[in-house]
């Protein structure tokens, strides 16, 4: 084999090589721009529960103030299902942010520029309003147990104005039939 002919093969074999090493290094990029995805999509789906776990306080309070005690329990079991929802999507939101934290090697994601990794900067977005939507759930939640303690409250000062007879005669009606 020529000289030239040898060095032309090298070439193709290293212009081969070097066009697999780029594709493989935009697949991973790729692959963690779509954990970086897989975290928008969690945090956008936590903003999603939040918002059903505050209409479902908005809806307790109703029942409270209603002294409806059977319904605002079922809703409390309904807030449990969907705390437990949240759990797992955040299991999944710190996994992502590891990996991409592991891959770029850097302790925060702040080390990363927004202008480079610009769904870096849709990820801040809507972790900031998942945040500012937790400090709403925070609240509504002190708003609901203070009503629910003064409605116990007033239940406990109110136990002496019930007919012992006719609660003790409805009971045992409800339980014989």
């Amino acid at each position: 084999m020529e000289r030239g002919h040898e060095v032309g093969l090298n070439l193709s074999i290293l212009l081969i090589e070097w066009l697999r090493f780029i594709n493989g290094a935009f697949f991973i990029e790729e692959h963690h721009m779509n954990n970086i995805q897989k975290a928008i999509d969690n945090n956008r789906q936590k903003l999603t529960y939040l918002d059903s776990y505050l209409t479902v306080n908005e809806v307790a309070m109703e029942r409270i103030l209603e002294s409806n005690i059977s319904a605002v329990k079922e809703l409390i079991n309904k807030k449990q299902a969907i705390i437990t929802s949240i759990n797992v999507l955040d299991d999944r939101i710190i996994s992502d942010i590891n990996n991409i934290k592991e891959f770029y090697s850097v302790e925060d994601l702040s080390e990363l520029s927004a202008k480079e990794y610009p769904k870096l900067w849709e990820l801040k977005e809507i972790a900031t309003d998942v945040l500012r939507k937790m400090v709403d759930v925070k609240n509504s939640d002190q708003v609901l147990f203070e009503k629910m303690e003064d409605v116990f409250e007033d239940y406990k000062n109110e136990k002496g104005k019930f007919d012992r007879t006719k609660l003790e005669a409805y009971t045992n009606n409800f339980f014989n039939e």
